[in-house]
């Protein structure tokens, strides 16, 4: 089993709603310490977040960008 890296606790993988930037994306894959509460995602999770976080914010400033497009 995985241990968290700020306190030693065990980690257990989670399907959770992630909020970044006032931006809520839902059924995110999450890695979660069950003592601290520290959250670690895996790259694509991550770049996904990232994009869509980027694609919401940009639409409320009036531009697009291409969120699918690697």
């Amino acid at each position: 089993m995985k241990t968290c890296y700020m306190c030693g606790g065990d980690i257990e993988r989670r399907i959770m709603d992630v909020e970044v930037e006032g931006v809520i994306v839902k059924d995110v894959p999450v890695e979660v310490c069950t003592r601290c509460g520290e959250q670690y995602f895996n790259t694509r999770a991550a770049t996904f977040v990232q994009k869509i976080t980027r694609y919401v914010n940009d639409a409320k400033k009036g531009y697009l960008i291409d969120v699918f497009n690697p």
